[in-house]
């Protein structure tokens, strides 16, 4: 009796001793099962998730393919995370020194590819009944269930995008936004593992290239030798590709603030100018267009002026062909507008039936000399041409006459002209010049600049002088109301012309009767105690 006393109580503890020992493993490996919103959802959550009610934890949520969708909740245990939940693995791995402990849910969709908003409904329904962490979302599926979650974050609403912190996507068919989306999910800092197989080719490789063209390093592939097949070689905790599983590599994810980054306007090329001597009845328009974030662009073509006609073939084309043209000048507008709401534009002019305006410009500068801005420009060939206007501005976008020079009206050697403006702003000014022919058309120069500072109006100042057809022409610039006697001599210093001019404070336009012989002559005016002389040619 005393042997069988000491025997009973050794052999409960020991049995008591193993039920313990076993006790943990089971606990931590638990799940259980429930529905979200009429979905079957398999749940597991860390053996500790009851000890606190304030700790947040990662979450690791799969969908599986297309074969396991319905209302049968065993098929949520053929393929992914919880099968290994299931088999008794605790989803506890130490990751950078410390030991995480996820969430991990499976959910089973009750039809075939859910979209994104669905999903958006099931991921609120998970962070509201379970504690997790909202910047450590990570999700992963197979074959369908990796295309629910990229197509989840494919650009369809920026806060489904900026969710989910990983996705480790697997046979995965090319998400029904596009790929190139792919690169909002980068941007808005969202980590992608694709795995495909040799003989299942789901270009999750161009994924891969678009998500890491913006943002390096966001996203890494696994290609693995077969078909349409083997998940659970992957989903299995023991995996691992160069010491990293797939749930090591989801668990170091983590939402940072989403710093926006300045959209840059697309651009707009409506094409070249273009004057024909025939009149064409019809034209293609030749538009390019770039968006350098790469956003999809919206594109419109419309007409600003011209004859009757021109209709465009199709307005939303970035090459149209406008057709029913007449003789004119034409200008067509190209707009384009980036799915963020930023617009480019362009206008292309078309002369249609003539040739306005041949001038050849080879060189148009502007240079501050002795606080006075000297405006210099040559041409090569000049057919039909009548004066030059300098146009001024002070902010690049509207201008004013400052001055005219004649042209020479019919050349084909190389002609130089100078223009002073002896009042230049301080700060920036802007030139350019009005190339007017006989026919009274015009073209404009590009936009030439000078930087002026701390410049004092000249007292008076022939701001531009001609001497041509039996009249002398002058522009003559006072600081205030005044009388002046102008001179006009010969090269010998003979005098051909004198006369008293009432000037006003501003620019003064003067002009008289004189038919001297061909030569150089100069306008010599008076003020007082202020004299100025410039030359003039008479040709």
């Amino acid at each position: 009796m005393k042997s069988k006393f000491y025997v009973y109580p050794k052999t409960l503890l020991l049995i008591i001793t193993l039920l313990f020992l076993q006790y943990p493993q089971q606990a931590e490996a638990q799940q259980f099962l429930t529905t979200l919103d009429g979905w079957n959802a398999y749940v597991h959550l860390p053996a500790e998730y009851n000890d606190s009610t304030q700790k947040k934890y990662p979450l690791i949520c799969f969908i599986p393919g297309i074969g396991e969708i319905g209302t049968d909740p065993s098929k949520l245990l053929l393929y992914g995370p919880n099968r290994f939940v299931s088999q008794g693995h605790n989803m506890e791995f130490m990751v950078n020194g410390k030991l995480e402990k996820p969430i991990v849910i499976s959910i089973q969709p009750a039809s075939a590819w859910p979209n994104a908003w669905t999903l958006q409904r099931k991921l609120d329904s998970i962070v509201t009944r379970w504690r997790c962490d909202a910047d450590r979302l990570n999700v992963t599926g197979l074959s369908m269930g990796g295309w629910s979650w990229e197509n989840y974050v494919d650009g369809y609403d920026p806060q489904f995008t900026n969710r989910i912190a990983s996705i480790v996507a697997m046979s995965a068919p090319e998400p029904d936004n596009t790929i190139s989306k792919m690169q909002l999910y980068a941007k808005a800092g969202g980590k992608w593992w694709g795995f495909e197989g040799t003989a299942d080719y789901r270009k999750m490789d161009m994924i891969r290239d678009t998500m890491n063209k913006y943002i390096p390093a966001s996203a890494r592939y696994y290609l693995y030798s077969g078909g349409h097949c083997c998940w659970n070689n992957w989903y299995n905790p023991t995996w691992n590709e160069n010491g990293e599983s797939i749930y090591t590599w989801m668990l170091k994810q983590k939402k940072l603030p989403v710093v926006p980054t300045p959209n840059i306007p697309p651009v707009a090329n409506a094409g070249n100018d273009s004057s024909t001597a025939a009149i064409l009845p019809s034209l293609l328009l030749k538009g390019s267009v770039n968006d350098p974030d790469g956003n999809t662009i919206s594109i419109g073509w419309t007409k600003i002026s011209g004859p009757a006609g021109g209709a465009f073939s199709n307005a939303a084309a970035i090459q149209p062909t406008v057709s029913g043209l007449a003789f004119g000048t034409y200008r067509f507008e190209l707009k384009v507008v980036d799915t963020l709401g930023a617009i480019g534009k362009d206008t292309i002019t078309i002369n249609n039936g003539f040739i306005p305006l041949p001038v050849t410009l080879t060189q148009i500068t502007a240079r501050l000399i002795s606080k006075k801005v000297q405006v210099q420009w040559k041409t090569t060939t000049e057919i039909n041409t009548s004066h030059f206007i300098i146009e001024k501005s002070t902010d690049g976008q509207s201008f004013s006459s400052a001055g005219t020079i004649p042209a020479a009206g019919f050349s084909n050697i190389e002609k130089e002209y100078r223009f002073a403006d002896l009042q230049p702003e301080n700060g920036t000014n802007y030139y350019r010049l009005k190339m007017v022919d006989r026919d009274g058309q015009y073209t404009y120069s590009p936009i030439v600049t000078v930087q002026v500072k701390d410049t004092q109006m000249p007292v008076v100042g022939i701001v531009s002088a001609s001497l041509s057809n039996g009249t002398v022409q002058l522009n003559i610039l006072s600081d205030k109301q005044q009388l002046a006697n102008l001179v006009i001599t010969d090269a010998a210093g003979r005098k051909h012309y004198g006369t008293t001019l009432q000037l006003q404070k501003g620019l003064n336009k003067v002009e008289k009767a004189l038919s001297p012989a061909k030569g150089i002559y100069y306008l010599n005016l008076t003020t007082g105690d202020n004299r100025v002389s410039s030359p003039v040619i008479c040709q």
